[in-house]
């Protein structure tokens, strides 16, 4: 394989990556920091006001349903370009056979040696 014969790469497939990073990362602040509040203010010890903590307790959800469309945005795109890179790469791969079986159709002329 050539090194120009290299697939080129999917940008949407790494935004898919991080966004399906933060979407873990946010799912799992909105089960378990409520859960941790709660142990805290059981042990006496209330925990410290977040601005953070506050968006995520009223917010978390609509945090996770825009990250699960992200996802579901970014996974459809990445199949789509997939998708569009492999029908460009077999439209090549044919017009290079084409060009090969035209070039060996002509005939050739008679060497003279």
């Amino acid at each position: 394989m050539a090194g120009n014969d290299r697939e080129p790469r999917n940008p949407f497939y790494i935004l898919l990556i991080v966004v399906g990073f933060a979407f873990v990362v946010t799912a799992l602040a909105y089960a378990v920091v409520p859960i941790l509040e709660q142990k805290a203010r059981e042990a006496g010890n209330p925990p410290p006001p977040s601005p953070l903590r506050d968006s995520l307790r009223s917010d978390g959800w609509i945090w996770l349903l825009v990250q699960a469309a992200l996802i579901a945005v970014l996974s459809l795109a990445s199949m789509g370009y997939d998708r569009w890179q492999r029908t460009l790469k077999e439209r090549r791969e044919q017009a290079k056979i084409a060009t090969s079986d035209s070039a060996a159709a002509k005939p050739q002329p008679p060497s003279t040696s």
